[in-house]
């Protein structure tokens, strides 16, 4: 199951910077799918080296750093969520994503080192993320008028979608509980964008020589 996550999580990165140098408007979804991507494929690792250290200071310094990392490419996730919001819908630089990942990481460094009150942390700044980047959204949704959806809104929206489900499942659920319900969801998500980002695809014109 696993296996088949990431090979299809890869899969719909790939498509996604295929389609990117056809739409460059696209580039937004396809950094964020690859920080998304890497995050999860690093931090479990950082959060290994962040386990409880040994009495040498040195081993504690090390722990230290892995977990401030860990705890970095965590907040990657939702803040890149609001980043390509502000770019796709808003039209702007996503420097109030960048600052708000910031002063989220140096909130959680003052915070250490509980981690039952990092869970807690890291699920506040994804629902806060998540409802920022749909304000964005649906202010655009409400403002665009008669112009058509470009392949970036529509990946965008269906993976805001997806989390917005996500968050209200685990608002039930528990939140970081039942990972295997959590997993088919984004498998059908990456499903649905890999479909869809090879229609447009197929559908873009071929780039100038």
């Amino acid at each position: 199951m696993m296996l088949l996550f990431f090979a299809l999580w890869l899969s719909v990165i790939v498509l996604a910077w295929m389609l990117a140098r056809k739409r460059p408007e696209h580039r937004a979804v396809a950094v964020l799918l690859s920080v998304g991507f890497a995050a999860d494929i690093v931090h479990p690792a950082l959060d290994a080296m962040a386990a409880p250290p040994q009495a040498d200071p040195v081993n504690q310094w090390l722990a230290w750093i892995a977990g401030v990392l860990g705890n970095g490419l965590a907040l990657l996730w939702p803040a890149a969520l609001v980043g390509a919001a502000l770019i796709v819908f808003a039209g702007r630089k996503p420097w109030a994503a960048i600052a708000g990942w910031a002063c989220a990481l140096a909130l959680l460094v003052l915070l250490h080192p509980a981690r039952e009150v990092h869970a807690r942390a890291f699920s506040l700044v994804q629902a806060l993320a998540v409802a920022c980047a749909v304000g964005i959204g649906v202010s655009w949704y409400r403002r665009k008028g008669d112009r058509p959806m470009t392949s970036a809104h529509f990946a965008l929206a269906m993976i805001l979608s997806t989390e917005l489900v996500g968050l209200l499942g685990a608002w039930r659920l528990g939140p970081f509980e039942h990972w295997p319900i959590s997993q088919v969801l984004y498998l059908l998500l990456f499903a649905m964008l890999l479909v869809s980002q090879w229609r447009y695809l197929w559908r873009s014109p071929q780039p100038s020589p």
